[in-house]
């Protein structure tokens, strides 16, 4: 065990799960996480926090009267200056936090700024070209900053990438040329690829948009649990109007809210996105209502999610214990170890392979096996958790495996028709700093092995098109199902 490993050993110890075993097909086998990218795991000093010292005070907020109100409220203030101190927000800088994500805080954040209609109210709606705000989103986003804009009233345009497939920013500011009168320009900007684990240069690309005249908004989702959030350099050129996460995928975090931090100046509403309690001064009988003027209390209607931001803040300051140099360093010492043993095995493709500036993200597809029997036979054989698909990423997926626009439309075609048996995809396997090179060992073996034996193992499952997904011949389907129903079995 080398010194960073020796480092985040007692955080792993505390990891929940890090010894868990489950009955597979094919006997015992200990869980293995290689997830971490989709989602964080549990950790026990959180959890115990949670419950010890928070939990016994857990009443309602919105009070200070009372000593469980006041000291929920102000955990929960307490919580979000955590949280806005850890993106080195400013003075004039809002946090919400709300959902259970990313997906959640970008829904809402478009709202607030009043580029989303309801489906039925669009066709009241008709702005000329002139009128309609852009919205520039790189080649590598994840389909919640993606889709989300396409239901907007703005105009979305992809910045096509360079030679390297890597974000152009030359693209980007003759785009922004193009564009140049259009009244609001938004960069609606990923931090870093949840595929292949490359960043991006955000805040190159925030000074064009404020060149430019416009805004930058920066997804941190992928990397947020191992990455410094600075909304405000040395340049304020490349300052962030914008930050979004999700606390979920940080070790600690999962049960969290999703993060948004966006600047005061964009906030033009008189009334909040969602109306409910205390989010206004008072009301009346007759129809007259006013509403708070503090932003952050008006766009926090009803009770707050209090204990998922409480817990989201426990989980940077998890990080900010583990370190981010330290991290790093870490993940340097898995990238190129993981890349060479991967690129060794035969017939395994790894995506972005030459990119070796990376969080310790890997997708792969192997020449001649579907990427979701590997995803099983890692679980049912090792014990590996890992994720197989597109990682909701089918643009980048697009480029990632030069799909032209003949072969895209006979495939989303058959999808239309019920039939994924062509739906491309990729084994996407990732670390966490905390995850031993034992375990990185034993997944490299599994990949091993399972490209070794596939066409041995794969006649044991059955493959249905219509799911996508391999399951074992003569399986019990109902019995993870009632293992599941127990666990919501309460003793006295």
């Amino acid at each position: 065990m080398d010194a960073m490993e020796r480092h985040f050993a007692p955080f792993r110890a505390n990891t929940v799960g890090n010894a868990q075993t489950f009955h597979s097909p094919y006997g015992e086998q200990r869980i293995v996480y290689a997830d971490w990218t989709a989602s964080g795991r549990l950790y026990r000093p959180i959890e115990t926090r949670l419950l010890e010292s928070f939990g016994p005070f857990v009443g309602n907020t919105h009070s200070e009267s009372s000593e469980t109100g006041r000291a929920m409220t102000l955990a929960y203030h307490e919580a979000h200056r955590i949280l806005k101190a850890h993106a080195n927000a400013g003075p004039d800088d809002l946090i919400i936090s709300t959902g259970t994500g990313m997906t959640g805080v970008i829904n809402k954040f478009q709202r607030i700024l009043g580029l989303k209609a309801p489906q039925g109210l669009r066709r009241f709606l008709n702005l000329t070209e002139a009128e309609r705000p852009v919205v520039f989103i790189t080649h590598m986003e994840h389909h919640s900053n993606q889709t989300s804009w396409y239901e907007t009233i703005a105009d979305v345009v992809v910045v096509p990438p360079d030679e390297q497939g890597l974000v152009d920013l030359a693209a980007l500011e003759s785009l922004l040329h193009d564009y140049r009168d259009r009244p609001l320009k938004i960069g609606a900007f990923t931090a870093c690829s949840n595929v292949t684990g490359v960043s991006t240069p955000y805040h190159a690309m925030a000074r064009l948009m404020h060149r430019a005249g416009g805004v930058a908004f920066v997804d941190f989702a992928a990397s947020a649990p191992y990455v410094d959030i600075d909304m405000h350099p040395a340049d304020p050129e490349q300052r962030l109007d914008a930050v979004l996460w999700s606390p979920h995928k940080f070790l600690g975090g999962p049960g969290s809210s999703g993060a948004l931090i966006f600047n005061r100046r964009l906030y033009r509403n008189t009334v909040p996105d969602d109306c409910g309690g205390g989010t206004v001064n008072w009301t009346n009988p007759w129809g007259e209502y006013s509403f708070l003027d503090d932003i952050e209390a008006r766009e926090d209607a009803g009770t707050p999610g209090f204990l998922q931001t409480i817990k989201a803040a426990l989980a940077v300051r998890l990080k900010d214990q583990m370190g981010v140099a330290a991290m790093r360093q870490r993940e340097h010492e898995i990238v190129p170890y993981v890349m060479d043993a991967l690129e060794a095995i035969p017939g395994v493709n790894v995506l972005a392979r030459t990119r070796r500036d990376r969080l310790a993200i890997f997708s792969f597809h192997v020449t001649g096996i579907h990427y979701n029997l590997i995803v099983q036979l890692l679980n049912d054989r090792f014990g590996v958790q890992a994720r197989g698909g597109c990682s909701c990423a089918g643009t980048y997926g697009h480029y990632l495996l030069h799909v032209d626009p003949t072969l895209s439309h006979s495939i989303t075609d058959r999808i239309d028709q019920g039939d994924l048996s062509d739906k491309p995809g990729w084994v996407r396997i990732s670390f966490h700093p905390t995850t031993s090179t034992a375990e990185i060992d034993h997944t490299l073996d599994a990949v091993r092995e399972i490209v070794a034996h596939v066409h041995e193992w794969a006649r044991e499952y059955e493959y249905s098109p219509v799911t996508n997904e391999f399951t074992l011949r003569g399986a019990d389907g109902n019995a993870p199902m009632a293992r599941v129903k127990r666990w919501f079995e309460l003793d006295r």
